[in-house]
């Protein structure tokens, strides 16, 4: 039991041995590896054009309209942001953020969670990047209003065509109300026992207890219906009145949508491609695993002649 805890213990030294002996002699080829890739990433990443990139962090709500119902239907901010994000890879935004292609410069992307449009923007230096991403928010900001302000304006228009039909139905009882009316005797007798029998029926007191109480129910309808009428018309005209002041409609929609930018444009302090430190470190790590297989490998295709003559691990232990 001795001997074989002895014999692998040795095996496990030559083993050692081995492996050293393999990194003393491609030593030079290890290190020349590894500096050699991370000062070619390093020159590389130098004259690489740097690329600047300003990130825009905004925060999208809609205040409490539930005393408003021209913005109770108006559409949910998530729905509204990731089609904004969508349009980033068509050119309908291209006019408006002044490129091509929008997605070589832009990118935006929304949190439904949190409730963040994130966008960034790239460019050449960081004064161009700042501009870009000052023009993307504005481009977004817009993008957003104008989709609220033609909810709204659905929204007003729908309230409209709603009205015009309640308006419609009240005009139709009114005139048949007063056709009624023109048919109905003047004079009646008042009589307690039919009183008693409308009141009982929730009639109206006052019509219940008249002389006439068929002439006065038909009386106080038209009186109703005459001020439903009113009412109806002037909603009309005043929804009408509010679809004609466009400034009227921003400031309702701006005081609905709340857009708080968090993080404002600003210009970078340092490029964010290419990375020299940061590529020279990652190049320099890949260098040495390179440089150690290799060492490996050359060791293991070494020709079988070449490996008698250098000395075995062996000779030199015993020695």
């Amino acid at each position: 039991m001795d001997m074989k805890d002895s014999f692998s213990t040795k095996a496990d030294e030559l083993a050692l041995r081995d492996i050293y002996l393999i990194f003393r002699e491609r030593r030079f080829t290890i290190l020349g590896l590894t500096l050699g890739l991370a000062l070619l990433t390093l020159g590389v990443s130098l004259l690489w054009p740097k690329t600047y990139t300003s990130q825009v962090v905004v925060s999208l709500s809609l205040a409490n309209q539930s005393s408003q119902q021209l913005l109770s239907n108006l559409p949910s901010l998530a729905g509204l942001s990731q089609g904004f994000v969508d349009l980033q890879s068509t050119t309908l935004l291209a006019k408006d953020l002044g490129v091509s292609d929008p997605t070589r410069y832009y990118k935006a992307r929304f949190d439904d969670k949190r409730g963040l449009l994130n966008l960034s923007a790239s460019g050449r230096t960081a004064a161009e990047a700042q501009a870009r991403a000052e023009r993307i928010l504005s481009v977004a900001q817009n993008y957003l209003r104008e989709r609220m302000i033609e909810s709204a304006r659905s929204n007003i228009r729908a309230t409209v065509t709603q009205t015009q039909l309640d308006l419609q139905a009240a005009q139709e009882s009114l005139k048949r109300i007063q056709a009624e009316l023109k048919t109905s005797p003047d004079q009646a007798q008042s009589n307690p026992t039919i009183a008693a029998g409308l009141e009982a029926r929730a009639v109206d007191p006052q019509a219940a207890r008249a002389a006439n109480p068929g002439l006065t129910s038909l009386s106080l309808d038209e009186s109703r219906f005459r001020s439903q009428v009113a009412q109806l018309q002037a909603r009309i005209d005043t929804l009408t009145q509010f679809l004609n002041q466009p400034d009227a409609i921003n400031q309702l929609v701006g005081q609905a949508l709340q857009v708080q930018v968090l993080v404002p444009p600003a210009a970078p302090l340092r490029a964010s491609f290419p990375r020299p430190t940061l590529f020279t470190v990652i190049a320099a790590v890949l260098g040495l695993l390179v440089g150690v297989l290799w060492a490996f490998i050359a060791e293991a295709i070494r020709p079988r002649e070449m490996l008698d003559e250098a000395p075995r691990p062996r000779e030199i232990v015993s020695k």
